[in-house]
């Protein structure tokens, strides 16, 4: 049985919650089990933000792990807080122009300009979080692309299906 911890962390309006929600809804669809919830500062916008998932082929049994498998985070304090918390050789994920690690982080890392591919590229910062899906996705390898796009066609307001999808290959695709 295999089981990953995943967290997505950033501030409040980068849409992290919709990013975890999506990413374990799609793991459902893929036949996976899988357990996600939130949390956010008293902020809605601005303050810390996190998004959990776990994605099992078996029981899920920890609600609330301890340590994660994999981290995305999309802001300095998202990294100064949760960085910590990564398992050794987990898979980490950097806002490109956001986080800048430590100097003495030896882990392996992959930075991506979401926000500068949202903006500029799609014309929309908001679909940032759909870049970091994208991804995300791709490089854990935990749900295929197929679940991950029909799930985000599911979940997005009506007519930004199309935009939202645009960003989700824009991250799947630099992956």
């Amino acid at each position: 049985m295999t089981t990953t911890a995943i967290r997505f962390a950033g501030f409040g309006g980068q849409g992290i919650v919709k990013l975890g929600q999506i990413f374990g809804a799609a793991a459902v669809k893929a036949g996976k089990n899988a357990l996600q919830n939130q949390s956010y500062g008293s902020s809605a916008r601005g303050g810390l933000c996190t998004a959990d998932v776990t994605v099992s082929d078996g029981e899920i049994l920890d609600i609330e792990p301890e340590y994660m498998d994999a981290l995305a985070v999309l802001s300095q304090d998202s990294a100064n807080a949760y960085l910590p918390m990564l398992k050794p050789g987990g898979l980490l994920i950097t806002e490109q122009e956001l986080v800048d690690l430590p100097a003495d982080y030896a882990g392996e890392h992959h930075a991506i300009p979401a926000t500068s591919i949202a903006a500029k590229d799609l014309g929309r910062r908001i679909v940032t979080n759909m870049v970091v899906l994208g991804y995300m996705g791709a490089l854990s390898g935990l749900v295929d692309r197929e679940s991950l796009e029909s799930t985000i066609r599911e979940n997005v307001p009506k007519g930004t299906e199309d935009l939202n999808i645009k960003a989700f290959s824009a991250g799947w695709d630099r992956a």
